[in-house]
């Protein structure tokens, strides 16, 4: 009988920099960042402003090129010193789900069709999108409210349905840039668990950047990064 496969990082990050400009004016936003996420987790990463949180999100999202350093996705090099990849949008929309602090949902139409318009990009026929997004709400539990307009939705189910956006190609890594931070304790702790319940259902793996300290003691792994490096430490894993 052969042997499993070994599972691999869904995300291995070593070093990784960032400069930006040149010169007298140049910043190192990141200095050497190491870093490395499994199928099903999620980690938290902290610090404070300025510290390179979002610029590491931008990078890996393949937003904003690195300046040296490697990093990988799956097993596969996306990046060494240069792009390994050549269609840096098809990486971003087949691959990466983004959410972020404030929703980005197209007003003008339903929560349906904000969700199912992801996979419809990647060229998935209307009808297969449309149940790829109810299957998506229904996961979220925001099923009932497919027909609502994004005004008609509360703020706890606008980000319900941007994290719905977020897995609707059902991507390996989802990067979460302070996903809970306009909502209260009990709606910020509702998101951590649904993005943990996902992360295991899909095995996905997901980076939460977050100031927000009603949720920090849920990561069980917790990376800072301060002055563009990272530092690894435990978490409390609180159930939640």
């Amino acid at each position: 009988m052969a042997d499993a496969a070994p599972i691999r990082p869904a995300i291995l990050i070593e070093g990784l920099t960032k400069r930006y400009g040149s010169g007298s004016a140049a910043v190192d936003a990141l200095k050497g960042v190491d870093m490395t996420v499994w199928p099903g987790e999620v980690v938290g990463l902290i610090g404070p402003s300025g510290s390179g949180k979002t610029t590491l999100l931008k990078c890996l999202g393949a937003v904003i090129e690195p300046t040296a350093g490697r990093f990988t996705l799956g097993g596969e090099m996306i990046f060494d010193g240069g792009w390994k990849t050549g269609d840096l949008r098809a990486l971003r929309r087949d691959r990466i789900g983004f959410v972020f602090q404030a929703p980005y949902l197209i007003p003008f139409i339903d929560a349906t069709d904000n969700v199912a318009l992801l996979p419809m990009l990647a060229g998935v026929p209307n009808p297969q999108a449309r149940a790829i997004a109810l299957e998506m709400l229904t996961a979220l539990d925001v099923q009932h409210r497919a027909q609502a307009r994004i005004a008609e939705l509360s703020g706890g189910e606008q980000q319900r349905v941007a994290i719905a956006r977020a897995l609707a190609n059902k991507p390996p890594i989802i990067l979460a840039d302070e996903p809970t931070a306009p909502l209260d304790s009990e709606r910020a702790l509702t998101v951590v668990k649904i993005l943990n319940r996902l992360a295991q259902e899909f095995q996905t793996a997901i980076i939460v950047v977050t100031h927000d300290e009603k949720i920090i003691p849920t990561f069980k792994r917790i990376y800072h990064i301060r002055d563009g490096k990272t530092y690894e430490e435990a978490g409390e894993g609180r159930a939640i």
